[in-house]
């Protein structure tokens, strides 16, 4: 079950809603989302499980721009956002989805 597309742009509340499906989210003990809007901090934006296996946070509408992020999961694996096909190679090995507001 998806709850909604990731991320989600919700204009009447002013507010930016991730998601991401966690297939083993019995064994996740936190996720978190991080990215150029907070500096990559990943003990900062701590996700809440939803159902179905589904993590979800809602953060304040940001300024117009383009922003990259990831989910990081237990503090030891990074990844990006499956849901959103938007994405351009981290400079490592992976990629940091893209959301432009």
């Amino acid at each position: 079950m998806k709850l909604r597309e990731s991320p989600f742009i919700n204009r009447r509340k002013k507010t930016i809603e991730f998601y991401v499906h966690h297939v083993n989210s019995t064994s996740a003990a936190h996720i978190a989302l991080a990215g150029t809007f907070n500096h990559w901090a990943p003990d900062e934006l701590q996700m809440k499980p939803a159902k179905d296996g589904f993590w979800k946070i809602s953060i304040p509408m940001l300024p117009k721009g383009k922003y990259y992020y990831k989910f990081c999961i237990d503090d030891r694996m990074w990844m990006e956002d499956i849901e959103n096909p938007l994405r351009e190679p981290d400079g490592v090995t992976g990629f940091n989805s893209v959301l432009t507001v």
